[in-house]
């Protein structure tokens, strides 16, 4: 396998209030000297918790490309939570995410985050 999970999904604030922009962080190593990687991040689609990137329309999903080397990595992606069309409240949202790498190879993570009111 060429991408390793050194440290797990995390997300910064946790917990935090809607709507919000918040970090999420993990630290990766390839086996092989530099290799592109896609990054999917995804929420469940019924509940009220959507994805706000920029002027975008709210999405239960995002993608994100990344290089990474032999040497741990730490990669951020930035995303807004917001409140919109679904079940709820909720006081606690799954994000699921799927690292790709360059050989087509699939590894999930997931973390948690409290919602605030």
């Amino acid at each position: 396998m060429a991408i390793q999970i050194r440290k797990n999904l995390e997300a910064a604030p946790n917990p935090t209030t809607l709507p919000r922009r918040v970090e999420l962080l993990q630290t990766l190593r390839s086996t092989l000297p530099e290799e592109p990687i896609t990054i999917e991040y995804r929420l469940a689609p019924d509940h009220q918790i959507w994805f706000q990137d920029g002027d975008d329309p709210p999405a239960k999903s995002f993608v994100r490309q990344e290089n990474v080397g032999t040497a741990d990595q730490v990669c951020r992606d930035r995303i807004t939570l917001v409140i919109g069309p679904g079940t709820g409240p909720l006081a606690l949202v799954q994000i699921d995410q799927t690292i790709t790498d360059s050989l087509g190879i699939l590894q999930p993570d997931l973390v948690l985050v409290q919602i605030q009111k």
